[in-house]
């Protein structure tokens, strides 16, 4: 039986495996292993390494993961209209024939997003998402532009700053309005270090 499809859909797919094509080319002859490789490779991995030691084993790590997922969400989500739209661009990504924005919205944003989550809980939310704002419209941005790893095409910085400050504060919503228990094997191991802490 033959599928149902539409000759503008199936040209449409046709178009996008000649960019894959084209794309998987010249990641292998021009794009892996160069220095900005390493970069996006270094950004890919570090913010986990970070987490893994300084945020994995807090109180509020189920609320912290919560949270960097919904941020994930939202900014792949932003990410892929916008690329769509062509109002930015990626030039370089780190595996051929996967989303060259998985390096921000996968790793560097979810957990920079937890980190200002985690420390200072008793700062104004709105304050923080403001400073996250600044910090990734006003600096990583124009950051990431100088080492060629991002091209606003018909996009500017200023956008970015409200859906910072909304992405944040979603996260922050997740973060304090639903609560994890622990499992109990985990209070169990808990309260028998603080005990062995206390005796000692």
């Amino acid at each position: 039986m033959k599928a149902f499809t539409l000759p503008g859909v199936e040209r449409a797919n046709d178009l996008i495996h000649e960019a894959n094509v084209i794309m998987f080319k010249v990641w292998m002859e021009e794009i892996v292993f160069t220095w900005r490789w390493w970069i996006e490779i270094s950004i890919l991995i570090l913010p986990w390494v970070y987490f893994w030691f300084y945020l994995r084993k807090k109180p509020d790590t189920y609320r912290l993961v919560c949270a960097g997922f919904s941020t994930m969400l939202s900014a792949t989500y932003m990410d892929v209209v916008g690329m769509a739209l062509r109002l930015w661009g990626y030039p370089t990504k780190e595996v051929p024939l996967v989303p060259p924005f998985i390096t921000w919205d996968l790793c560097a944003i979810p957990v920079i997003t937890m980190v200002f989550l985690h420390y200072q809980r008793k700062v104004n939310p709105i304050l923080k998402s403001i400073v996250l704002g600044i910090l990734g419209s006003f600096v990583m941005q124009p950051f990431a532009v100088w080492v060629g790893l991002y091209i606003p095409y018909h996009w500017k910085h200023v956008y970015s700053f409200p859906l910072v400050i909304i992405i944040y504060l979603g996260a922050n919503y997740f973060y304090n309005m639903f609560s994890f228990r622990k499992p109990n094997k985990y209070n169990a191991y808990r309260r028998a270090h603080r005990i062995k802490k206390s005796k000692s």
